[in-house]
């Protein structure tokens, strides 16, 4: 699949704030990228730069789940489901379609059939956790692919 890196560790939170201090003034890590008009839809999301890999902390910004329509992908749903924690693996990859086509003649089961706008201009399609082992992994295409 012509993996390149891990891109990002994605963290379902609740309190994005909460994270905020504990990632940037406790760890004294860098913060960049916040995302609040996410391609996703319904999601603050922010970036901290961890050496080569960054965490997204992720926070669904609807704090009514009950009166939200809701798919798989959010995050209120996921912590309600398993609590707070690592939510994906992000795979950096060159080509996502040829990424997504080879995972699925493995036999991989494939969320995205095609690649769909990401967090900071990138391109993603998730695989299913059924076939990964439990883990939910994305790739992830960027113009910058180093």
């Amino acid at each position: 699949m012509n993996i390149l890196k891990i891109d990002h560790i994605g963290i379902a939170v609740r309190d994005l704030d909460k994270f905020l201090k504990l990632f940037g003034e406790d760890f004294e890590l860098k913060i960049h990228d916040f995302e609040e008009a996410d391609p996703y839809g319904g999601l603050r999301a922010v970036f901290v730069q961890i050496g080569e890999t960054d965490f997204e902390l992720l926070q669904d910004r609807a704090a009514d789940v009950e009166n939200k329509v809701i798919d798989q992908r959010d995050i209120a749903r996921w912590i309600e489901k398993r609590g707070e924690g690592i939510h994906h693996v992000a795979l950096r990859v060159a080509d996502i379609e040829e990424a997504i086509r080879q995972a699925k003649a493995q036999g991989l089961g494939v969320i995205d059939e095609h690649g769909r706008p990401g967090a900071r201009g990138s391109k993603v399609a998730f695989l299913h956790p059924k076939s990964t082992g439990g883990i939910l992994f994305h790739f992830v295409e960027r113009q910058e692919n180093t």
